[in-house]
């Protein structure tokens, strides 16, 4: 299958989605007799293959609310909600009774049958569903720690009995330094173990495994107390366990670091019932589980649907994945379309990554003002012992033909290298830098 086909034509058929699809917000709109929103939300979800979604849906045809009335539609859409239940037979055949002729049965069962062919069981299995395995759990980017120091356990969080993590990004020097250090998740949100972890890790060191500087490594600090248990998570299993998309969504997020499991939690799973319930974070997990194989068969056509129907609903990192795909494929304009918009809609973690990838890639065709705002906006955040940014700004200046900038960047990185302790500057840097001062030069 031509994958860009695809994400070209259903990025055109799903672009008009709205965000934050659930069956809460669709209820939602429906008690409160908004009912035009209420069938567009039953009706992206009805799509993927939610059945609740799916009986609304028919209901509102058969009512005519939200939408013209149609006896056929309705009987087609309920009783695909009811495929190999029969718990809905009686209102099926209640259905019927509005159905005035045979043709008029005939039809409504061709159009049930087509139903199924696109959002039924099987075809949602096809088109959507992971095949889950225990292949690739961990995460390749995890950073190896060779020399430590210990944050200790903050006396506020030891003294309230609080349990918890940090999760860092940063880059790494030759000499495995940790730089441009980031926080892009901790638990609970009450900064009890930031600033600790924070000041400790500016004097580890790491495996730098010979990698491009600008990889972008993973660690993350666990914070526990004895053999007691995440008392928030269990109650999130719970929720999540009862249906609750939302729950569904953070427990596959969070539930590495549930006690009762072993070290072999699919977050995949948890992820689709979440996605499948119209989470569009989850969708975007999803997406990127079936493009890595990760807790499941690799599979990029699924990838490509969810990454579609996610991006449809202005999830910037969907964008970001789909722009990738497109510019492997040779698609630049819709390439460097999609990225900008991912871009343009990114928050700092995802900025980080877009600009990067720019950086290392060599991409031409990115609005220089957009990326210099964007990284002044990271700037903005206090990155620890930040040195691989100021490439990225060279980057961005050099795309603005600002070639004084480029040079003046280019200096502060490997500056900032050398004031970390850091001796083994990359002769790539330093190739790079005269290059710049050839182009200064010539201007």
């Amino acid at each position: 299958m031509n994958h860009m086909k695809a994400i070209f034509l259903l990025f055109i058929l799903l672009f008009s989605y709205c965000s934050n699809a659930t069956f809460k917000k669709a209820t939602d709109f429906y008690d409160n007799q908004q009912y035009q929103q209420a069938f567009n939300e039953f009706n992206k979800l009805a799509m993927i293959g939610h059945k609740p979604s799916q009986f609304n849906l028919g209901v509102m045809y058969l009512e005519g609310t939200g939408t013209e009335q149609d006896i056929q539609k309705a009987y087609a859409w309920v009783k695909l909600s009811d495929e190999n239940k029969g718990q809905e037979k009686q209102f099926i055949e209640e259905i019927k009774g509005y159905l005035k002729t045979g043709d008029a049965l005939a039809e409504s069962e061709e159009i049930f049958v087509l139903l199924r062919s696109q959002y039924g069981s099987e075809a949602i299995l096809e088109n959507y569903q992971p095949v889950l395995s225990n292949e690739n759990l961990a995460d390749k980017n995890v950073a190896k720690a060779i020399k430590t120091s210990d944050p200790g356990y903050p006396l506020s969080a030891n003294y309230k009995g609080v349990e918890g993590w940090v999760l860092l990004n940063f880059n790494l020097s030759p000499s495995g330094i940790p730089t441009d250090i980031r926080i892009i998740d901790e638990y609970p949100e009450k900064k009890y173990f930031s600033k600790p972890v924070l000041k400790a890790v500016r004097k580890w060191r790491f495996d730098n495994d010979g990698a491009k500087l600008s990889k972008v490594y993973a660690y993350k600090f666990e914070f526990k107390l004895g053999d007691g248990k995440y008392e928030r998570l269990i109650k999130l299993k719970e929720k999540a366990i009862q249906g609750d998309a939302a729950s569904q969504y953070l427990y596959g997020r969070y539930g590495s670091f549930d006690k009762d499991v072993n070290n072999n939690f699919n977050s995949t799973l948890w992820y689709f019932e979440a996605a499948r319930n119209g989470v569009i974070n989850a969708q975007h997990e999803v997406g990127e589980s079936l493009l890595k194989g990760k807790g499941c068969k690799a599979d990029m056509d699924k990838a490509v649907s969810w990454f579609t129907i996610a991006a449809a609903n202005g999830y910037a990192p969907s964008m970001y994945e789909l722009s990738k795909l497109s510019l492997e494929a040779g698609n630049s304009e819709q390439g460097l379309s999609l990225i900008t918009q991912a871009l343009e809609a990114s928050d700092n973690k995802l900025a980080y990554e877009i600009l990067n990838y720019i950086y290392e890639s060599k991409l031409f065709g990115i609005d220089p003002e957009l990326m210099l705002a964007k990284l002044d906006m990271l700037m903005g955040t206090k990155i620890k012992k930040p040195a691989h940014i100021y490439n990225l700004y060279s980057r961005a200046y050099e795309l603005k033909q600002d070639y004084a900038k480029a040079v003046e960047y280019q200096h502060k990185a490997i500056d900032a290298w050398h004031s970390y302790g850091e001796e083994n500057i990359p002769v790539s840097l330093l190739s790079n830098l005269e290059e710049l001062k050839s182009k200064l030069v010539r201007t």
